[in-house]
């Protein structure tokens, strides 16, 4: 049996040896100097250092050719190692990309220097993990873009130094879990994008003052009702397993189309509700309807839509493609209707004296007729109407028959 004394010694060399063999994984990567950069302006491409053991190393013949840039963007490369002494060879940097460059490690060391640097995008590479203390060093940093990577968790404390950080990009990559306290030290976070993960959930409290939270083409099975007190843009389309969704927070904009929605209940302020092809979407109920300003309930499954007697100050609404419901409340007062489109006519049209876009869909024909409230836009060539009228569908393609009510016609410029 050891004596005590021997268990100290055997302590002490293992504290001794710890960082010992922590410096040695730093200093088993070659650095190899980079002593010509192939820059269209800010532009850099061509630097091949893709094995595993080495570094690029920034020379002084670079600092002096860069200089005068803010911005440094490397594509177009092999990198496995993010190049080391960027920041001190060029510390005037305020914005540096590494872009599609197969990066798959980032040293804290690199970052040395980084006083100015505010947007970092490393997009499109392979970086699988990081670091807990990756980061410590980009203090100032405002913008970063993690997204189409291959990364699988967040290390607690990655961002606990990122007080300034405003907008995180961590879209396309493979994360199944956020741990609640990740995002906690970003008091002036105000935009997240995590499209295109394996998100299951979201932890309640996680992100209570986002501005902008985008969560589409996740695995959403749930979403705490207390999630958020205020947002005012929230996209949480193409989740499948998503069938119920019931919020208490004030939210302006709520995305949640092409997802697996039975039941969806609102108990804030709400602006802005898409909840498009949901097909099994049977109830909304909505406390705030007085709020509404735009409802796009298109290919649901609903037969009733009481709250809408309330939506005084509804402006666009789409029904379309909503089999079982035939009609909206007698009781409807919103006299400030812009674009309706639905699949049944309604006696009520004649009443809707601003609206100025109307889609009907019937089986397999669409109408859209468009009111020309621009006294100006009045000619006669139907080209140039027709070129109007896709600015107004935006991407939507335009139908054969169209008709603008001040001339009481119908042109024939549909894409199909």
């Amino acid at each position: 049996m050891l004596s005590l004394r021997k268990l100290k010694d055997l302590w002490t060399i293992l504290l001794f040896v710890a960082p010992i063999c922590e410096s040695q994984t730093r200093i088993q990567l070659k650095e190899v100097a980079v002593e010509r950069l192939d820059c269209q302006e800010s532009l850099c491409v061509g630097l091949e250092y893709p094995s595993p053991s080495e570094v690029a190393f920034f020379g002084e013949n670079i600092g002096k050719k860069l200089k005068n840039y803010k911005a440094l963007i490397i594509h177009s490369s092999r990198l496995t190692n993010l190049p080391r002494n960027v920041f001190q060879c060029l510390p005037q940097l305020a914005e540096f990309d590494v872009l599609e460059c197969e990066l798959q490690h980032i040293e804290k060391e690199c970052f040395k220097g980084s006083q100015n640097l505010k947007i970092l995008n490393l997009g499109g590479n392979s970086i699988r993990k990081m670091e807990g203390n990756t980061f410590d060093l980009s203090t100032e940093l405002e913008d970063l873009n993690l997204s189409d990577n291959q990364l699988e968790e967040l290390p607690r404390g990655v961002f606990l130094h990122l007080k300034k950080l405003r907008k995180l990009n961590l879209s396309n990559n493979k994360l199944k879990i956020i741990s609640l306290d990740v995002f906690s030290p970003l008091k002036e976070l105000q935009s997240v994008n995590l499209d295109s993960n394996h998100l299951k959930e979201l932890p309640r409290g996680l992100f209570k003052e986002l501005r902008l939270l985008s969560v589409r083409n996740n695995l959403l099975e749930r979403i705490s009702m207390n999630t958020f007190t205020t947002i005012a843009h929230l996209i949480l389309s193409d989740n499948p397993q998503l069938k119920r969704l019931h919020l208490t927070g004030n939210i302006n904009e709520l995305q949640a189309s092409n997802c697996g929605l039975t039941s969806v209940i609102l108990d804030g302020r709400i602006i802005s509700l898409q909840l498009e092809n949901n097909r099994q979407l049977e109830n909304v109920r909505l406390t705030q309807p007085q709020a509404l300003e735009q409802l796009h309930l298109a290919n649901a499954n609903l037969s009733s839509l009481d709250f809408l007697s309330k939506a005084t100050r509804l402006m666009d609404l789409d029904l379309s493609g909503i089999e079982k419901l035939k009609g909206v409340p007698d009781l409807w007062k919103s006299n400030r209707l812009e674009r309706l489109s639905i699949t049944y006519p309604m006696d009520m049209l004649a009443e809707l004296k601003d609206l100025d876009y109307l889609e009907i869909q019937q089986e397999k024909l669409r109408e859209i007729y468009i009111k020309d409230v621009d006294y100006d836009f009045f000619v006669k060539e139907d080209a140039i109407k027709c070129g109007h009228l896709r600015e107004l569908l935006s991407d939507t393609g335009v139908p054969k028959d169209v008709t603008f009510w001040e001339e009481d016609s119908t042109l024939k410029c549909g894409d199909h």
